[in-house]
């Protein structure tokens, strides 16, 4: 919440939705009233109604809010919040479309500028190593599950190839995990392919040392924080060829599409485009890529954005 010129932020954790609602009423009974209230994604009603607040509401998932069997509440929810606020930040160019061909919202939505940043003092490469990393959530959205299904068959075909000194990661919690925990653990994997799976505690170190990052969810990569990350830290970056993925990338030659319901021929032949690379010219890659990922995703055009959305309601 911003009032005048201090900002109070609260970081509620985890729990569910009824305490989370309840920390953020509680929390803002002891603010002054008229400040403005910037919700990233969940919304909690009445809060600004109730203490006289402007509300912003940031939508940055890359789908829009899901109105799915079993999902509905969550959907409502954020719809409240859409339209509710007096401003509206959206992350994907796609939801801002749909968001604004509601009666009453156009004028109130705008997007994000630079869809993200990146910290280039922390990620950055770092003592490279022939690691291919997907670092996220593991969801099915995010496809790790999918891509960890491919492996055996990648496996065999850079083997086939005289490729060697690799490993294959996947670093993440999710729905998914259970099953990508018990194909790790399968004779296949454990006999055969330098497979490690787990959480990474240090993303930037991870990163840091990864030669190639899989971007590879199933409506858009834009604007993927992991992979701005990944690319900051120079790592060469294969992603699915949907929605508006082609942004994180726009102007740099170093990377590789694979389609959506992507194949074990579609990973094996980008990492392959990869490895065929002599290695000073994977290193150069690296370089540019780092480089790139750390003009493109500079904070700067970001704070700027909300620094005028923040004055614009302040003022009003």
């Amino acid at each position: 919440m911003a009032s005048r010129s201090h900002l109070h932020l609260l970081d509620m954790g985890g729990g569910q939705y009824r305490s989370y609602c309840q920390s953020v009423s509680k929390f803002f009974a002891q603010q002054p009233g008229h400040g403005i209230v910037h919700y990233p994604l969940a919304y909690v009603p009445w809060v600004q109604t109730r203490h006289r607040h402007k509300l912003i509401v940031s939508w940055v998932d890359s789908a829009m809010p899901p109105w799915a069997a079993g999902r509905w509440r969550s959907g409502l929810g954020a719809w409240a919040g859409l339209l509710m606020a007096d401003q509206i930040d959206v992350l994907n160019p796609s939801n801002l479309e749909h968001i604004q061909r509601v009666p009453g919202l156009a004028s109130r939505a705008t997007l994000t500028a630079g869809g993200t940043q990146i910290d280039a003092s922390r990620y950055r490469p770092r003592g490279k190593r022939l690691d291919f990393i997907f670092l996220g959530r593991a969801e099915a959205e995010k496809q790790a599950l999918r891509l960890v299904q491919t492996l055996p068959q990648v496996h065999r075909r850079l083997q086939q190839a005289g490729h060697d000194g690799y490993r294959f990661a996947v670093y993440g919690d999710g729905r998914e995990a259970s099953a990508i925990s018990a194909l790790a653990a399968s004779p296949e994997f454990t006999s055969t392919v330098p497979f490690d799976f787990g959480y990474a505690h240090e993303p930037d170190m991870t990163l840091g040392a990864a030669a190639v990052f899989f971007s590879l969810q199933r409506t858009s990569n834009y604007p993927s924080k992991a992979l701005a990350e990944a690319m900051a830290c120079g790592a060469y970056p294969i992603i699915t060829e949907v929605g508006e993925s082609a942004l994180m990338v726009e102007g740099l030659p170093h990377r590789a599409f694979v389609p959506r319901d992507f194949s074990a021929d579609d990973i094996s032949n980008a990492l392959l485009h990869y490895l065929s690379a002599r290695v000073d010219d994977r290193q150069r890659w690296s370089e540019e890529i780092a480089a790139f990922a750390a003009r493109r995703f500079a904070p700067g055009s970001q704070v700027a954005y909300f620094a005028e959305l923040y004055r614009r309601l302040g003022a009003a």
